[in-house]
């Protein structure tokens, strides 16, 4: 493949056919999200949450094979909640009747935006974006990327690209070497679903998960990498792993509000998981005496120490935000 600026060859490499995210597997088959670690006691608090902000539905935007609706679907607290995902394969076999599903962003449907929350769980991470690097002469180049991972640069950036830079990622002081990955395709992501969220009239609660960043701590060598089968790997763009980078959340709220989102709250999983009741239970509290229900007790407590662990799932950006 003749190298191309990163968003193409990532684009294809997750979504093209044969991609990471389209393949028979799926990303669960490769790496574990909370989704995956803890699925009961994320989805009773995503109800409490949907419940608390006066919410009617769950829209999963990016729901992989259904696992976080599956766990809505078989959470008590989610009762009465109507329940739809969206992703950019088919049905998954195994999701329960009763739960909607579209293949693909444009096919969802209008109202399964009114009164929902929508959640984008790790997904804006997994929309690929510009990869720009400071050259010797200390000015902007362009990424571009063969099938290998080779890497070269081509001189000059687009303008849109140097604009975002200046607001969100300055370069001031940055030295050969060092990237950017331009939030801007995400903030367009997020913008759309809340103006689409918007539009029903009816109100909507949207909630972005994911790795993130901030003006303060921006990474200086960037964050682009890959995962396959559960460890971290070079990002060869050829669909044999997945391909991600941290996400500017600061950028992505900013962009919502301009769509006409308000009440923005951005704060770590640990600290919106506790909000909505998720505790830890104590080292050395009493297990049950059956011994099958003292081991799903202790996976159970380990899964939630996981969620609330800020050196771990707990260290993730919630942003909220209404429309």
């Amino acid at each position: 493949m003749t190298p191309v600026p990163w968003p193409d060859a990532w684009q294809r490499a997750l979504y093209g056919p044969g991609g990471f995210f389209t393949g028979e597997v799926g990303p669960a088959g490769h790496f574990r999200t909370a989704v995956h670690a803890a699925p009961a006691p994320l989805a009773a608090a995503l109800a409490r949450l949907a419940r608390r902000e006066g919410r009617t539905r769950v829209l999963d935007v990016g729901a992989g094979r259904g696992e976080l609706l599956t766990a809505l679907a078989a959470c008590p607290d989610a009762a009465g909640l109507a329940l739809h995902g969206v992703d950019v394969v088919a049905r998954p076999a195994a999701l329960p009747a009763a739960v909607g599903w579209s293949a693909g962003l444009d096919a969802v449907p209008p109202e399964a935006f009114a009164q929902a929350l929508v959640i984008a769980w790790e997904l804006l991470d997994d929309v690929p974006c510009p990869v720009l690097e400071v050259d010797d002469d200390g000015g902007l180049a362009t990424v571009l990327v063969d099938a290998r991972g080779v890497e070269h640069l081509a001189p000059g950036v687009d303008t849109g690209a140097a604009a975002w830079c200046a607001a969100w990622w300055p370069l001031d002081g940055a030295e050969p070497g060092d990237r950017v990955e331009v939030g801007l395709p995400r903030d367009a992501l997020w913008a759309g679903l809340v103006r689409r969220a918007g539009a029903t009239g009816a109100g909507a609660t949207l909630l972005a998960v994911d790795y993130h960043h901030t003006r303060a701590d921006r990474p200086s060598l960037g964050s682009l990498t890959g995962f396959r089968a559960g460890r971290a790997v070079p990002p060869v763009p050829d669909g044999s792993c997945d391909v991600t980078a941290h996400v500017a959340m600061d950028a992505v709220a900013a962009a919502g509000e301009a769509a006409g989102a308000t009440g923005t709250r951005l704060l770590d999983q640990r600290a919106a998981l506790l909000d909505l009741g998720v505790t830890a239970v104590p080292a050395g509290s009493p297990l049950p005496a059956d011994a099958a229900a003292a081991a799903r007790a202790l996976a159970e407590r380990s899964a939630t120490a996981e969620l609330l662990d800020r050196g771990a799932l707990g260290g993730f950006a919630w942003l909220l935000q209404r429309a």
